[in-house]
């Protein structure tokens, strides 16, 4: 639940910040676009982890 309030709190920083004009737009999908791709592969690799407990001759 903190994860999600944090990262929401986050986001809509950036968002505001975007609005203001205080940082370039190219600037934040960069950012964002490296973002989301290092949760996609944390979470792939966490899940692959989970996955050798279970089968264990990976």
């Amino acid at each position: 639940m903190v994860t999600v309030l944090g990262t929401s709190m986050v986001l809509f920083t950036v968002i505001y910040a975007e609005k203001k004009g205080w940082v370039d737009k190219e600037k934040v999908r960069v950012v964002m676009q490296v973002g989301m791709n290092a949760g996609i592969l944390g979470s792939l690799l966490y899940f692959l982890y989970t996955l050798s407990s279970f089968l264990p001759f990976l």
